[in-house]
């Protein structure tokens, strides 16, 4: 695969700006070319003419004969002037050449002859006022040498050459000046970037406050992915924090127990002790251990939804009956369950609802009342889950699904701080969510809503 050679963005644009000022520069010298020249003809067509006006008026019609007066022209800074009659007969002017009478000589367009390897422009006109005056037609003609008309053009048309250079250098100006503004702060953001990459300074920001607008939400944009970057590795850190403090207890329990053991133990009574304490550890362990998996899992989009028809109050009730059969009189669930099913997949969903309930059951004063209610809501099964117990400050809601964050008066409870971030997720992976209204002191209500059928 060929490589693309890199260039700094100023020699990018200036590059491209020297290529299209070629390219206008060639494009504009055959167009003034043209244009010039067609200027240049249609102006001595326009001066000759005016001329030949201007001199007829110096003539006049008397005793059958056509007379000039004392301003009458024969030859005016180059200009020959001639009157002839209706069969090319020269009745007044003179000519530097022979010139064949045509009608074509005689129209009002400028046309050009050759004679002894000098070109004329010779140009013709019906003289009307005489014409009348005569009885028949009488012409106006005049005769200027070429060379001696188009020196006077030559000045005009090499300005407009020169003209071209001029233009096209204002254009390359402006186009550095345009092509600093915006590689000025592009370098200046290339060079924090690589700063922030180098030195690993993500709370350091790119900033501009020019005028172009891509440019600023380009800079905001990057600002954004910078903060969120940090804030992944702050909670990554935070996350292998949590997951190292929840596993040492254990971890040290258990070495402890098997110290203690090794060392003390010498009864069948005190070595179940120990392998009792050794099987809660460890199953607390493998709790933690399993949980990161499925958070894992379900973070990274690697879980595979096996999809059924459910009833969703049957689950619950299913859940509800375990609690209680371990709470015995503590618990108190107030079911208003509507008959909903929805496709799930089931071992997923159970997790979901048990970490719930037992949040609802765990986080409520004894005994523990808890309301569970299903219903259809449009496409959607909700399912809403009420307690009465501590409830969440405000500023904890927005945390209260990050791995292993637990609310100040729940902090020396039972759990992980993994259950909710579990449920979320679990919910996320049915295209669904889990919406929490919260009053400290007095309770909290968890609202499921996922795709029904």
């Amino acid at each position: 695969m060929r490589r693309i050679k890199k260039v700094s963005i100023t020699k990018y644009i200036i590059s491209y700006l020297i290529g299209l000022i070629l390219a206008l520069s060639f494009l504009m010298v055959i167009f003034v070319s043209i244009l010039a020249d067609r200027m240049i003809y249609y102006d001595i067509q326009s001066v000759l003419l005016r001329e030949i006006i201007k001199n007829n008026k110096n003539t006049s019609y008397e005793d059958g004969i056509i007379k000039p007066n004392e301003d009458f022209r024969y030859v005016d800074d180059g200009m020959y002037f001639r009157i002839l009659d209706e069969d090319g007969l020269v009745i007044l002017g003179e000519s530097p050449i022979k010139v064949e009478f045509t009608e074509e000589g005689l129209s009002q367009r400028l046309r050009m002859v050759e004679s002894e390897g000098e070109e004329y422009y010779i140009i013709g006109r019906i003289n009307k006022r005489m014409t009348k005056e005569v009885g028949h037609i009488i012409y106006n003609q005049c005769i200027v040498n070429k060379r001696d008309v188009e020196s006077k053009y030559k000045f005009i048309k090499y300005t407009s050459y020169a003209s071209i250079p001029v233009f096209l250098m204002l254009v390359l100006m402006a186009g550095l000046v345009m092509s600093g503004k915006i590689s000025g702060p592009l370098k200046q953001m290339s060079k924090t970037a690589e700063i922030i990459g180098q030195e690993g300074e993500l709370s350091r920001r790119i900033e501009y406050d020019g005028k172009i607008k891509e440019l600023g939400v380009l800079a905001a944009t990057n600002n954004r992915m910078l903060e969120r970057i940090e804030n992944m590795l702050e909670m990554q850190k935070q996350f292998s924090s949590d997951v190292a403090h929840e596993l040492r207890t254990p971890i040290a329990v258990l070495l402890a127990q098997c110290e203690y053991a090794k060392e003390y133990v010498s009864t069948k009574e005190e070595f179940d002790d120990a392998i009792d304490v050794i099987y809660r550890q460890t199953k607390k362990t493998n709790m933690v251990i399993t949980q990161l998996l499925n958070l894992n899992r379900l973070e990274s989009e690697r879980v595979v939804l096996d999809l059924e028809d459910a009833d969703l109050d049957e689950m619950i009730r299913s859940i509800c009956d375990e609690i209680e059969f371990k709470e015995k009189d503590d618990v108190q669930f107030e079911l208003a369950l509507s008959g909903v099913r929805a496709d799930m997949d089931i071992g997923l969903m159970l997790i979901l609802l048990q970490n719930l309930i037992q949040n609802a059951v765990k986080y409520s004063a004894r005994p523990a009342r808890v309301k569970i209610a299903t219903q259809y809501r449009d496409d959607a099964v909700v399912v809403k889950v009420q307690d009465f117990g501590c409830g969440i400050r405000e500023e904890d809601l927005p945390h209260i699904f990050d791995p292993f964050f637990r609310v100040e008066k729940a902090r020396n409870s039972e759990g992980f701080g993994l259950g909710l971030p579990l449920a979320d997720r679990i919910a996320k992976a049915h295209k669904g969510e889990i919406k929490v209204d919260s009053v400290w002191g007095k309770g909290s209500t968890f609202t499921l809503v996922i795709n029904g059928k």
